[in-house]
C-alpha cells in the first residue's frame, strides 16, 4: 500500500490492456488516468501532470514511440518517469524506445510482479531526483546573474536537461551524475543524447566541448 497516492497515465490503444493494467494498479491505490491517443495523453499530462507514464507501443493514430518523442520535447514532461511496453521481444524497438526518452521496458506478456517493481523503482527514484531539484531551485544564484551563453540555454532546454549542462560545466561524469540524482547511467546518457540533439552538436565528445567552449571559456575572467 503506498503513503502517497501517484497520479498513473496508462497510453495504449488496446483497451484490454488498459483495463486489466488499470484494475491491477488500482489494487495499489495509484489514482489512473487512461489516453488511447497521442494527442488525448498530451492534454492529459497538460491538466493533470502524472507522475509516471506507461505508454504502449501502438496509439490511436500514432505509435508509441512518435509520443515519447513528442512528451520529451516539452520541457516540463522531460523528467516523467517512462515505462514503454511492447507486444513482443524487440531489441531495436526497445532500443528506439530508451534513446527517445523511456526510462524502462517491458514485453508482454509480462509477470505483474515485474510491472509494479518497474513502477516502485522508477516513482522512487522521480521523488529523489525531485527532492534534488527543490533544493538546487532553493540555492540557485538568479538567472540575471548568468552569463548570455547561459541564459540561452536556459530557454532552449528543459529543466532537467540544464541541471545535466550544470554538472557537465561542474566536470562530472556520467556515473557521478547518475549517483547524484539517483537515476541510471542510461537515463543520464538518453538526457545527454536529447540535449545534443536540441543544440545541433555531434559525437561523443561534442556535448563537454560545447559546454567548455560557451559555459566554462565565457565564465573566465
Amino acid at each position: 500500500m503506498n503513503t502517497a497516492v501517484y497520479k498513473i497515465l496508462l497510453v495504449d490503444e488496446d483497451q484490454v490492456f488498459v483495463r486489466q493494467t488499470r484494475q491491477l494498479l488500482i489494487t495499489q491505490s495509484y489514482d489512473i488516468l487512461t489516453a488511447a491517443s497521442e494527442e488525448e495523453a498530451i492534454i492529459i499530462c497538460q491538466q493533470h501532470q502524472p507522475d509516471l507514464i506507461i505508454c504502449g507501443a501502438h496509439l490511436r493514430g500514432t505509435g508509441g514511440h512518435h509520443f515519447i518523442m513528442a512528451l520529451r520535447n516539452e520541457p516540463v514532461f522531460d523528467h516523467v518517469p517512462l515505462i514503454f511496453i511492447s507486444t513482443r521481444e524487440n531489441k531495436q524497438e526497445m532500443r528506439m524506445a530508451m534513446n527517445l526518452g523511456a526510462d524502462d521496458y517491458l514485453a508482454r506478456p509480462f509477470r505483474k510482479r515485474d510491472l509494479l517493481l518497474s513502477i516502485r523503482s522508477r516513482l522512487g527514484r522521480f521523488a529523489k531526483f525531485n527532492h534534488v531539484h527543490t533544493a538546487e531551485e532553493t540555492s540557485a544564484v538568479s538567472l540575471s546573474n548568468a552569463s548570455t551563453a547561459e541564459q540561452a540555454l536556459y530557454h532552449r532546454l528543459g529543466k532537467a536537461e540544464n541541471r545535466i549542462i550544470k554538472m557537465i560545466a561542474e566536470g562530472k561524469s556520467t556515473k557521478q551524475m547518475a549517483e547524484e540524482l539517483n537515476v541510471s547511467i542510461r537515463t543520464i546518457e538518453n538526457h545527454r543524447y536529447r540535449i545534443a540533439g536540441k543544440l545541433g552538436v555531434a559525437g561523443r565528445n561534442a556535448l563537454t566541448e560545447f559546454v567548455i567552449r560557451n559555459i566554462i571559456q565565457q565564465q573566465k575572467p
